[in-house]
């Protein structure tokens, strides 16, 4: 079996970022909105955080690391969005509370997390696709 091209090889950072994207425009959207509605930071970090889920676990699952009904998959998600999710709200919370604006605040746990997410994801929530030859490559 041959190695897999630069471009196979480039495909799933950026089909990551692709979904990733997706996400955070959902999750900073509603953090917004909640925000702007008068809802506490915390709060409303963690409920647009959530509303991201879907999206990214399907995505996640279907585009970039091609796994289909991957067996342990979703518990191991679910593990990893739950520390997400108090990493997130407690970041919110944290720089905040020294005094960063709630929206910047947002967005450094969103960069954050994602960057941990990648490497988590394809370590451990689809470790078998993530190192398979063209995993998370579009069908030709």
């Amino acid at each position: 079996m041959k190695p897999p091209s630069p471009r196979d090889r480039l495909h799933q950072p950026l089909a990551f970022l692709a979904i990733g994207l997706t996400s955070a425009a959902i999750d900073a959207g509603v953090f917004l909105l909640l925000n702007h509605l008068g809802v506490p930071p915390a709060a409303a970090s963690a409920i647009s955080f959530l509303s991201a889920f879907l999206v990214n676990y399907r995505g996640n699952r279907d585009f970039v690391f091609k796994a289909g009904q991957a067996t342990g998959a979703l518990p191991r998600y679910i593990t990893l969005v739950a520390i997400n999710l108090a990493l997130s709200s407690a970041g919110v919370w944290l720089l905040v509370g020294t005094g960063l604006q709630p929206w910047a605040a947002k967005l450094t746990t969103i960069i954050t997390i994602a960057a941990i997410n990648f490497v988590a994801m394809r370590l451990w929530v689809f470790p078998a696709q993530a190192q398979a030859p063209g995993a998370g490559r579009p069908p030709r």
